[in-house]
């Protein structure tokens, strides 16, 4: 899984979910989960499989490009922004309810659910032949310093998001030319703020969902009411993730090289790197969306 997905999913948490209201707005805390949950992405989903490799092949790659630690903190990060945000609203649900979901989020959401909906999306959809380009990038130094900014950046406190994109744009604009079109580069060949708009969108609908399987809410729409509602807000999500993508890219490789840089934006562009930067961003949404709605009381 690449930076996109880690890193614009960080805190996109309706605001609206104590109340399970269905008219929800791109607020700052939905646009920043989708800042664990773009430094946390494309929505091209891979062609049917040619040929599938191993769960143990699947988790060392898991290993070597991050994402197994990452699932790690975003799992941390999705069970506490839950529990916080239902506690959060104006009218939130009885401290016993309270309770009961928390418990249900623990359940559900815990670190190894995570890794093995993760690991098994990758096991079936993982095209064998790209196994071999994918081990020599990760092997590489460039490659392993990029992995460990990414996995550093998603464990981290974000803090306020708008701060955040602040600091990061100052950052950006204080790089060489050069460096602004390679962070821009890879913004472009992951997709950031378009795989960032679907995570929105889809946690949006589903979460509300989920948690009134606890409280019972009076004329809650059905699944394609809530999804359309959210997907008018599409393109206000796209612009503000075209933001938050440059300033995460700004922040999460402050420490990189130009030069390991363009060697990840190469990898990312050639036929390997794309194919498992989609793949890995399908296994990681599988295992955000999956498991959330697998909390139940």
């Amino acid at each position: 899984m690449t930076f996109k997905m880690r890193g614009i999913i960080r805190a996109a948490w309706p605001a609206a979910w104590p109340d399970l209201r269905p008219a929800l707005r791109p607020t700052p805390r939905l646009c920043a989960l989708a800042v664990v949950l773009a430094t946390l992405l494309a929505t091209l989903w891979p062609q049917a499989a040619q040929a599938q490799v191993s769960e143990a092949v699947a988790e060392t790659l898991m290993r070597l490009s991050g994402q197994w630690l990452q699932l790690d903190s975003l799992a941390s990060q999705t069970r506490k922004n839950l529990v916080q945000g239902l506690a959060s609203g104006e009218s939130p649900p009885s401290a016993e309810v309270q309770q009961r979901v928390a418990a249900a989020v623990e359940a559900a959401l815990g670190t190894q659910n995570m890794r093995d909906v993760a690991r098994r999306v990758l096991a079936t959809s993982l095209r064998a032949p790209y196994v071999p380009d994918l081990l020599r990038w990760y092997e590489t130094p460039a490659a392993q310093a990029i992995t460990q900014a990414e996995v550093e950046d998603t464990a981290a406190d974000q803090g306020d998001l708008n701060a955040r994109v602040s600091t990061g744009m100052a950052a950006l604009q204080a790089a060489t030319p050069a460096r602004q079109a390679l962070l821009a580069r890879i913004v472009e060949v992951t997709r950031a703020p378009q795989l960032s708009a679907d995570m929105v969108i889809n946690m949006g609908v589903l979460v509300p969902l989920t948690l009134s399987r606890f409280v019972a809410v009076p004329n809650l729409p059905a699944e394609p009411q809530l999804r359309a509602s959210m997907n008018e807000q599409r393109p206000q999500l796209l612009k503000a993730f075209e933001v938050i993508a440059l300033a995460g890219v700004a922040l999460a490789y402050r420490g990189i090289a130009d030069e390991a840089l363009a060697a990840y934006a190469n990898f990312l562009a050639s036929a390997a790197g794309e194919h498992y930067n989609d793949i890995g961003e399908r296994a990681f949404e599988a295992a955000m969306l999956e498991n959330i709605a697998a909390i139940k009381p």
